[in-house]
């Protein structure tokens, strides 16, 4: 389905989720899974191919810190999506490659002449005219015969701002009114964010689709790597060592990958020492110590209990810890509330099944040894 070698197919997985969307009673699905774990790449190598073989027009949004506004991302793909009829072009192209400018096909409710926008310059409160618009578009893409598959990457980032509000009440009620020409898959990697859209009573999508748990990589992967990276270089690596390096990267697809590209870049490396490398790499790369200094003492405080493992940062034993960290009484509730948004709006840590956790357990860890260095 991909030419990248380097891709795992997830051949199977791809088949019992489009059947599931397409032919089953599912209306949508929600597929939920921590940042890093192999969500994106499944939605754009696995799923969307898959999709597009089958005679069904795919189209891919990633709201994940975009520089444009959620109505600019979605006016942008579906008009693309009109005129090219392919998903391709979405999923390769970065957002930071769009046009400010983008014509309309058709005019704006009330309006007789079609319609030129600033992409740039939508920001604030959606224009009621441009969310009328925006429905129209999901009206010319709807087909009742061969569903047109929504991927909706990330979408936890709508709930972050109140002023996307009427945007993603017009984003339900246009996937209600077509649930036979339109199917949708929104993935998210934040509970806190994905609970405020599709959990709570009150949220927008409350009980709308169903929800799924995307199925962890197994030792399978591990040996896809393997056989491609002798296939690069000749060299083998010891596949009981590659699985125990899979488990100490927290079986993430995004660090494992870039191990093995390391080791098939440096033959001097042995795997332990290629950890180490990769660690202090993506360190930099994701640029822990940059976040790091965004926090507050008490932030730090909390994130620190997180990473050694607390998993009710309110108990009176985690404030007292946080407390000795700061080298004053615990602090109250309220306070560690306040740090814990502060964490969760930087995305440094989430709530997943009721416990907090740092999001990424490498930043966890990281921030242990951050603070053992100390």
């Amino acid at each position: 389905m991909t030419d990248d070698p380097w891709h795992y197919p997830r051949n199977d997985l791809a088949e019992r989720t489009f059947n599931v969307l397409v032919s089953g009673p599912a209306e949508a699905l929600t597929l939920f899974a921590p940042r890093r774990t192999g969500k994106t790449e499944f939605l754009r190598k696995d799923l969307a191919p898959y999709a597009q073989k089958k005679g069904h027009q795919v189209i891919y949004v990633s709201f994940w810190r975009a520089p444009l506004s959620p109505l600019a991302l979605l006016l942008h793909s579906l008009e693309s999506a009109l005129k090219e009829n392919s998903i391709m072009s979405r999923i390769g192209g970065a957002v930071s490659s769009f046009g400010p400018k983008l014509k309309l096909s058709a005019p704006l409710p009330g309006a007789k002449a079609e319609a030129e926008i600033d992409l740039s310059s939508l920001k604030g409160e959606p224009p009621a005219e441009l969310i009328l618009y925006l429905d129209d578009l999901f009206g010319r893409l709807e087909n009742k015969k061969k569903p047109t598959l929504l991927l909706l990457d990330e979408i936890q980032e709508l709930a972050r701002d109140k002023e996307n509000r009427s945007l993603v009440a017009s984003l339900r009620t246009s996937l209600d009114t077509r649930d036979a020409g339109l199917k949708a898959i929104f993935t998210g990697s934040s509970r806190e964010g994905l609970q405020a859209m599709f959990s709570e009573r009150e949220a927008p999508f409350f009980h709308f689709g169903t929800s799924l748990d995307l199925e962890p990589l197994d030792e399978s992967f591990v040996e896809h790597l393997l056989e491609v990276s002798k296939k690069s270089t000749g060299r083998s690596i010891e596949r009981l060592k590659a699985i125990s390096a899979f488990e100490q990267l927290h079986r993430s697809p995004y660090f494992f990958r870039g191990l093995i590209e390391l080791l098939t870049l440096r033959a001097d490396l042995s795997i332990e020492d290629g950890i180490a490398v990769l660690r202090r790499q993506m360190a930099d790369k994701l640029g822990y110590a940059e976040v790091w200094l965004k926090l507050t003492a008490i932030q730090r405080a909390t994130a620190l209990q997180l990473a050694l493992g607390a998993k009710k940062p309110f108990s009176k034993s985690t404030r007292v810890a946080i407390g000795k960290v700061l080298d004053t009484k615990q602090p109250s509730i309220d306070k560690v509330q306040t740090a814990l948004r502060r964490l969760a709006s930087l995305s440094v840590a989430d709530r997943w099944s009721g416990e907090w956790l740092i999001e990424d357990p490498e930043f966890a860890r990281w921030i242990v040894d951050t603070d053992k260095q100390n």
